[in-house]
């Protein structure tokens, strides 16, 4: 019998997600049960949970005893949904309980003890399956990000019978920590000692620092970002303890699902095209156009730059407004795809206004239109200050569209760097070098991609590299067995 990894994560795509770390609990899944791991995941079950993917909620089976979890001196109820999901690959435990299973996923005051009621659930989930007969053991606890971080303290502190299994805990953005008041620690069942040993930072809890020393092993979602973090520019005042804990640090990138997301069979892109055989793509292009009503290429065929983001400081969709109006006049056009802070947002939306037939912008979150993006885009643009992995330069490459992308984290692990436009090697798109706030050097960057987009050459064998480079999720998950291996999984 396979052993058993549990995963704990707040997001699990597509029943709920808020970003890439959604992405990664649907696509590691799969490609960790075709290397032998039996991979069950323990979620919450919020309100805006959609389950149309599994045949809707009718398709859950719940089980038939609650759990009763002492969470902070208080009794909570919690009832468990269980579900084959990822196509059969995997089995999901969804939590619903008061106050976890609210509208949403974030942003409300008590998420930290929302967070301990799927932390304790999950313990319970595990001992339950510990003592299951047909099953194999339970061989490492995965928690993910701030969330889950407790489920790395209950397993060392709470009676259960997988005390002493094998945990690793993964870091997504390092920018989020769990961090709160000291007072809050007994409502979390953290006790005074735990606090003062493993989760107390400058005063105050700190959730994911706990989870860093409590943990076996670590894991980012890069080489690259690993590196980065254990220095005081990107290390979000947890550089010090990342390089005490370097030994039992290391980086993997995150994979994409390369099924769902190939354009020879993409049912959301108007036409399809491969590695072998892109001329399709052009097509694309032209239908980008009129669908978003830019300019048609006519004799100078300006190149198109597609963004699909989050639209955050972080992304560095400013440094993009900041050159929009210069990419443009020097022959280019710009599709923008996304949302988040407002004053973005209108940066972009007046851009629009300002370039008409040049400049498209859209305020969604539009799967299908993304694809398109991806599709018929030249060049993408991820003008990044701190990028953990980062999967949208993965989907642009699959689908042919060259990333420009700022040299950090996980962009220097995936994209290979183009050094010479007239010898392009093994090269996969444009990374700059350059400081967090330097719009001059994403406009350089910007202006040589739009050159080698005229350059049919350099372009042609860019985008073959880029689509035929492996990023499967097969390909990431070895690396996690190895890692589960060598903390004691029979595997």
């Amino acid at each position: 019998m396979k052993p058993i990894a549990l995963h704990v994560a707040s997001e699990v795509a597509p029943f709920h997600k808020a970003g890439g770390l959604g992405d990664v609990l649907s696509g590691l899944p799969p490609a960790l049960d075709r290397a032998g791991v039996d991979v069950r995941i323990v979620t919450p079950r919020y309100g805006v949970s959609k389950f149309a993917s599994v045949g809707g909620l009718g398709a859950l089976h719940p089980w038939p005893l609650p759990l009763d979890l002492a969470v902070g001196g208080q009794n909570v109820r919690a009832r468990v949904l269980e579900a084959k999901t990822h196509g059969g690959t995997a089995t999901t435990y969804f939590v619903e309980a008061i106050h976890l299973s609210r509208g949403e996923l974030y942003g409300y005051g008590d998420d930290a003890f929302r967070f301990a009621i799927l932390c304790k659930a999950s313990i319970a989930i595990a001992s339950v399956l510990a003592r299951s007969k047909g099953l194999g053991p339970i061989g490492v606890l995965h928690a993910h990000d701030w969330h889950a971080a407790l489920a790395m303290h209950y397993a060392r502190s709470v009676a259960s019978a997988i005390r002493g299994v094998p945990t690793v805990y993964t870091i997504h953005n390092l920018a989020y920590q769990g961090e709160l008041p000291a007072s809050t620690s007994p409502f979390l069942d953290i006790g005074w000692s735990d606090y003062h040993q493993a989760f107390e930072s400058y005063g105050a809890l700190n959730l994911m620092k706990g989870a860093l020393l409590i943990a076996d092993r670590v894991t980012t979602v890069s080489p690259n970002y690993a590196c980065e973090i254990q220095s005081s520019e990107y290390g979000q005042g947890l550089d010090g303890l990342l390089r005490h804990i370097a030994f039992k640090l290391s980086g993997i990138a995150n994979g994409i699902d390369t099924k769902s997301w190939d354009p020879a069979t993409d049912p959301k892109l108007p036409v399809h095209f491969s590695a072998d055989d892109p001329e399709a793509r052009e097509l694309g292009r032209a239908a980008l156009r009129w669908e978003l009503g830019l300019a048609h290429g006519g004799r100078e065929d300006p190149p198109i730059l597609g963004v699909v983001s989050r639209f955050t400081h972080q992304k560095g969709i400013d440094l993009i407004a900041d050159v929009a109006d210069a990419y443009v006049r020097g022959g280019g056009q710009i599709v923008a795809l996304g949302e988040g802070d407002t004053h973005l947002e209108e940066r972009l939306h007046y851009l629009g206004l300002a370039h008409p037939g040049r400049i498209a912008f859209r305020r969604a979150f539009d799967d299908g239109l993304a694809r398109r993006i991806y599709g018929a885009s030249d060049l993408f643009a991820m003008p990044s200050r701190f990028e953990p992995c980062g999967l949208a330069q993965l989907y642009a490459m699959r689908y042919g569209s060259i990333p420009v992308a700022r040299a950090t984290g996980g962009l220097v692990d995936t994209v290979h760097r183009l050094h010479n436009q007239h010898d392009v090697g093994g090269a996969t798109g444009i990374l700059y070098d350059g400081g967090e706030d330097d719009a001059g050097a994403l406009l350089k960057a910007l202006e040589w991609g739009r050159a080698i987009a005229r350059d049919a050459g350099a372009l042609g064998t860019l985008r073959r590299n880029a689509m035929s480079a492996n990023h499967s999720w097969d390909h990431r998950a070895l690396a996690y067995v190895d890692l589960y291996r060598s903390i004691g999984m029979p595997i």
